[in-house]
């Protein structure tokens, strides 16, 4: 009788996992990654799959998403968050953790990208804004009460999420499907964006792409003409990028000892990322 019980147990517990989910918005690829990790790890990950954290620059593209959460069967009670009202929340790919107040779409964490919100809402200092009418969700915004996020509640909420409930409570401000900063060491699931292609038309395109290290050179050659190159380092941040519009090229490797991801561009829009170990 005891083994029966530990047997049903265990099978119960496998079917607790959640499964990623892709979907689409018109081009776009997307997938939601059921793995938890903090925003900067989170960014990495984005990074070395092709793509990045979701930058979200239309009402449509935040609907699409919203749906596409709403139908993927994915927990909306998976954690909590103590600094995010005690709810659920989803990484994107805005942050101001290297000046505070001012929000960049950053989705591959190389501390550049658009600025498209400045200040905070009215939980904060309430002087925030949209930077040349760029789209934003706060907390707040599709309600009475106001734009309420960002607030950097406590100091530190340097990344977004999408909230997957109201907080602080039902029908206090913020609703399910707006964006709230939280402290980027939270550990959440988060949204991929890949640019232009999805994920099964990349797999498509069946053609060489060779790496290979010559004295200080990285040398890529291709039966495809590369449109750009990019190289990030383990932590995901770029550290090249060039465009090429060739079959090969040649990189002066001057970079540390490590483990880097070069990812390709193709002008028949496929991607390619390929794992090195930079001497």
């Amino acid at each position: 009788m005891k083994k029966s019980i530990i047997l049903i147990l265990a099978l119960f517990s496998i079917n607790l996992y959640a499964t990623d989910y892709s979907f689409t918005i018109g081009s776009k690829q997307y997938k939601i990654v059921t793995t938890m990790k903090t925003w900067e790890d989170a960014a990495a990950y984005a990074v070395q799959d092709g793509g990045h954290l979701v930058e979200i620059g239309s009402q449509a593209e935040q609907d699409g998403i919203w749906a596409a959460f709403q139908n993927s069967g994915i927990s909306t009670t998976y954690t909590v968050v103590n600094d995010g009202g005690g709810i659920a929340y989803i990484w994107i790919g805005a942050t101001d953790k290297n000046t505070e107040g001012t929000w960049l779409w950053d989705g591959n964490n190389d501390n550049q990208g658009v600025n498209f919100y400045t200040g905070q809402g009215n939980w904060g200092a309430g002087d925030g804004s949209s930077v040349n009418g760029a789209f934003y969700n706060w907390g707040g915004t599709n309600t009475t009460s106001g734009n309420n996020e960002p607030d950097n509640y406590g100091s530190g909420q340097d990344a977004a999420a999408i909230g997957l409930d109201a907080w602080p409570a039902p029908g206090v401000g913020n609703i399910a499907g707006e964006w709230n900063d939280i402290d980027k060491s939270n550990s959440l699931y988060f949204i991929i964006e890949y640019e232009n292609v999805g994920l099964n038309e990349i797999e498509k395109h069946d053609f060489n792409f060779l790496i290979y290290q010559n004295d200080n050179d990285i040398n890529i050659s291709s039966d495809a003409t590369i449109k750009n190159i990019a190289i990030f380092n383990a932590e995901g941040k770029t550290v090249y990028t060039n465009d090429i519009n060739s079959s090969y090229c040649s990189i002066n490797s001057n970079f540390n000892t490590g483990i880097y991801f070069i990812r390709s561009t193709f002008n028949n829009k496929a991607i390619k990322t390929k794992k090195v170990f930079i001497k």
